[in-house]
């Protein structure tokens, strides 16, 4: 007999909590999953939420969602600064993580999370829902035929999402943070080599009452000499069709191909406005289903804790590079 596997939410901070909200109830269509309880320490995000989702729990407290034994699972979605403060005690509890990207904004707290799961032997992955996108696996595919990648030009813009997105507290940053760790990542798994070295640019600001950045380039070059570039920003204006891009020219020694994931949609005009409909992959589902696949087979996530403390580097590697106005090394900072 197939178990559905109890979720609890945790926050809905990130707007993509809603998307994972929407596919746990589609699996429980299915038997595969139950949306078992939602937290927010925002009360009014925790209504919300449970006004549209019907969770069998809403706790208001986190304590009380500690306490509740009837969770297999968790997806925190919380500001990027909670995630170690959510995770941790869920993981001590034997419950089984899937994190929103970065994993968190100091690297002593995603070390932690990484030793509490090895500790109690929970699974723990990151929320790079890239590496189920169907755009994003072909080119994983086709890199596998160009030869020594020699260059990386990519792109991940985006309309600033304001809200905690540009407290620094709550974010730990702004584009570099809530951007990089996306695109390092493919770049990670695209390759098979770790980022050697980073350097920052960031312009100044869009909007220029932020205390954080909201546009930025990174000039960053993998272990084994490849160059790659990654445009950051939060640069689409709030009138802008969609959310944004990920972009990726990869040049190899025997070809070039070019990711544009969110390619496929319709333009519709109307009595609203102009508007993209997307019509893709929802590589949201694929990675939740993943997610508990992995939980049944005691397999290995496929972006794991690691791979988030990874990202996470280079993100803390560009801040560095910003504040001191010079390339950093990877190894200074890990």
């Amino acid at each position: 007999m197939v178990k559905a596997y109890r979720f609890a939410i945790v926050s809905f901070a990130h707007m993509h909590a809603y998307s994972y909200a929407r596919v746990i109830k589609e699996l429980e269509i299915e038997g595969r999953a139950v949306l078992e309880a939602i937290y927010d320490d925002n009360p009014s995000r925790l209504r919300k939420a449970a006004d549209i989702y019907r969770p069998r729990k809403a706790y208001e407290s986190f304590d009380k969602l500690l306490d509740d034994r009837e969770i297999d699972a968790a997806i925190v979605a919380s500001e990027n600064s909670k995630h170690a403060k959510f995770s941790i005690p869920l993981m001590d509890r034997g419950v089984h993580i899937l994190v929103e990207k970065p994993i968190a904004t100091r690297l002593e707290d995603a070390r932690k999370m990484v030793e509490t799961a090895d500790r109690r032997t929970v699974k723990l992955q990151i929320a790079f829902v890239m590496r189920y996108h169907d755009a994003s696996k072909y080119i994983k595919n086709a890199a596998n035929g160009i030869g020594r990648i020699k260059s990386i030009t990519a792109t991940n813009h985006g309309r600033c999402p304001f809200d905690w997105f540009v407290d620094p507290e709550l974010a730990g940053g702004g584009a570099m943070m809530d951007h990089i760790v996306h695109v390092a990542d493919l770049i990670r798994w695209y390759t098979g080599d770790e980022f050697y070295e980073v350097m920052a640019y960031v312009g100044k600001n869009i909007y220029s009452q932020l205390k954080v950045e909201d546009n930025a380039l990174i000039i960053g070059r993998l272990r084994g000499g490849a160059l790659v570039s990654i445009d950051c920003s939060w640069s689409r204006p709030a009138s802008w069709p969609t959310w944004g891009d990920v972009y990726m020219h990869i040049l190899g020694e025997k070809g070039a191909v070019i990711l544009n994931a969110f390619n496929q949609n319709i333009a519709v005009g109307d009595e609203k406005g102009y508007g993209w409909l997307y019509f893709g992959p929802d590589a949201d589902k694929s990675m939740i289903e993943d997610f508990i696949k992995i939980i049944e087979e005691d397999g290995k996530p496929l972006a794991s804790g690691l791979d988030g403390v990874k990202a996470l580097e280079v993100v803390i590697a560009a801040y560095k590079s910003f504040r001191e106005r010079r390339p950093v090394r990877i190894d200074e900072i890990a």
